[in-house]
């Protein structure tokens, strides 16, 4: 049985991350994280605080979620921002815990393009709006992963059927 893998989805609101998180797991059998999900989950629950607070809170409680799926040998997908570098760092240490590969989907998406589908979301509401102030803090916060980081990226102008075939055949 090979090592399982934990895929850290890395890009900003409405790069298009979620959809090809969703790809990858489906191809690779991994069991798919989204911390949308968790937050709204955990919400449910008890209100989790607004801001750094709240987000932290359910950076943890994801963490613990990849933690218990690598510990059963199952592969995962973690769909998150991952901007800065110390929290792909946090998820390559839970990685490595548990002798897991990591590799980073950074979705290199124009800015131009991103404003594009928030425009047409706010008229569809297909998911949550992000408030520009957090929109615009995580903007900043980005740090585009390097090469030493096991990065494969994905371009909005790429055939999505194509990358996952050609990425995914050494990970699956």
């Amino acid at each position: 049985m090979s090592k399982p893998t934990l895929y850290i989805m890395c890009g900003l609101a409405f790069a298009g991350k979620s959809t090809l998180a969703r790809r990858i797991s489906k191809h690779t059998g991994s069991k798919l994280i989204a911390f949308d999900k968790l937050w709204v989950e955990k919400d449910k629950e008890q209100p989790i605080p607004k801001g750094a607070e709240g987000w932290k809170l359910v950076r943890k409680v994801g963490q613990a979620e990849v933690a218990k799926t690598l510990t059963e040998g199952n592969s995962v997908v973690y769909d998150d921002n991952n901007v800065r570098f110390e929290h792909r760092e946090e998820l390559r240490e839970v990685a490595r815990k548990f002798g897991a590969r990591s590799v980073v989907v950074y979705l290199n998406t124009p800015l131009e393009l991103i404003r594009e589908r928030e425009a047409i979301n706010k008229t569809t509401a297909q998911r949550h709006q992000v408030e520009p102030e957090n929109f615009n803090a995580v903007l900043e916060q980005l740090q585009i992963p390097t090469a030493q980081e096991n990065v494969m990226e994905f371009k909005p102008e790429m055939d999505l059927d194509e990358w996952v075939k050609n990425n995914l055949k050494n990970h699956d």
